[in-house]
């Protein structure tokens, strides 16, 4: 039997092959036997990624396809399964990962970290709109600021922080969506909860599943994934605000979704309420569901009142059912701290865009598919270097430069 390779970059997808087509390409252009790509495909048409010129032959591609109805989540969690990697790495398939994955996993395996977390660049595909660049048909990448270093945080402390948000956001928490996780402690998670995913949205399941499982974890300041948005996206539905509406109407989500709604999260669909209610479902299969009281519920309603002004009736039911969990007071003052998170996002972003960002972050428009943006960003950064011992910094080609 040949050895697992180091990292298995693991793909769910369905119906949007001309994207996973590109992603597949800049993969598999990587000159690197220590890589596997798994693409679990749930579309009903076979020869879909054929035809969208997705047909590589490399012995680092392992097709599956399954048209079988399935969730979102149990597409995902079919990927993870099959992969056979000592690392795993899951992404959509309109997002990226850089060359530096490799080095990344390779890194992690001999400090024996279990899981890093990395601050995702965003990358807007040709003909998404956004709040800020407007109807655009050239694709926009946006870097944030990396600084190149390495440090190891506590997942107990990085879970109190998403409690602290109102579970809104999964803050510093390693997922296996979007970052790297290593195998042993996907499968404890497994074993512990009966799933890689506790929880409707794969993503936040995954990341507060961990923290049950694993006692730290690095984070690394420096582009490793892209997060792309095409234009039929969840992504690109959220830059257009319309990510939201009934919980029953979600075909992607399971069935017993809305049947299994927390009372205390409003009842209706949108990007922090199904975050809240993934997380306390998490909690509850990974035995800790006392940790359900320390969830700033407060902060959730802020963030529904602000960004799903035409749901606070149901922010209302959800008091009107929760008496005593968020007083009048207490609602205001969270929906005053929403609006100062939003203020400095906005500001962030149009530093961003104003090319006023620093250690090679800023805009960068023109760029018209994933493997541009790879490539864009393996030329500005270069290989990523982390020095040996744990927590030990690290410095970018970037900074190695100035």
């Amino acid at each position: 039997m040949c050895e697992p390779p180091l990292i298995s970059i693991v793909v769910p997808t369905r119906n949007r092959h001309f994207y996973l087509a590109s992603l597949v390409g800049s993969v598999l252009r990587m000159q690197s036997g220590d890589i596997e790509l798994l693409v679990h495909d749930n579309s009903p048409d076979p020869d879909a990624l054929l035809r969208a010129g997705g047909g590589i032959d490399d012995d680092r591609l392992r097709y599956v396809h399954d048209p079988m109805p399935m969730s979102i989540t149990e597409n995902f969690a079919r990927a993870v399964a099959m992969s056979r990697g000592d690392y795993v790495c899951m992404i959509g398939d309109d997002d990226g990962v850089t060359r530096s994955i490799v080095e990344l996993a390779a890194w992690l395996r001999r400090e024996r970290i279990e899981a890093a977390a990395v601050p995702v660049a965003t990358y807007l595909w040709p003909g998404v709109s956004s709040a800020l660049d407007g109807v655009q048909d050239q694709g926009v990448l946006r870097l944030p600021r990396y600084s190149g270093r390495t440090e190891v945080i506590s997942a107990p402390v990085a879970l109190r922080r998403v409690l602290s948000s109102g579970g809104i956001r999964i803050g510093d928490l390693p997922s296996v969506y979007q970052g790297v996780v290593s195998r042993q402690a996907l499968e404890r998670l497994r074993s512990l909860s009966g799933s890689y995913f506790p929880g409707p949205s794969p993503d936040m399941a995954n990341a507060v599943g961990l923290s049950a499982v694993i006692s730290r974890f690095a984070r690394v300041s420096f582009p490793v994934v892209i997060s792309g948005s095409c234009p039929v996206s969840g992504a690109a539905q959220g830059a257009r605000r319309e990510h939201h509406g009934e919980i029953a109407e979600q075909k992607f989500l399971s069935p017993e979704t809305a049947e299994r709604w927390p009372g205390q999260v409003p009842f209706f669909f949108s990007g922090p309420t199904l975050w809240a209610a993934t997380l306390v479902h998490a909690l509850s299969a990974t035995g800790r569901p006392d940790l359900v009281n320390r969830l700033r519920f407060d902060r959730l309603y802020g963030a529904c009142a602000v960004f799903n002004p035409g749901y606070i009736a149901r922010v209302k039911e959800a008091r009107v059912r929760n008496p005593g969990l968020v007083s009048a007071p207490r609602l205001a003052a969270a929906i005053a701290w929403v609006w100062s998170q939003r203020a400095m996002a906005l500001v962030g972003n149009l530093a961003s865009r104003l090319g006023l960002v620093s250690h090679g972050g800023g805009r960068t428009v023109g760029l018209s598919d994933i493997g541009q943006v790879i490539l864009h960003i393996d030329r500005v950064f270069g290989p990523l270097r982390l020095m040996d011992g744990n927590g030990s910094g690290a410095e970018s080609a970037s900074e190695q430069a100035s």
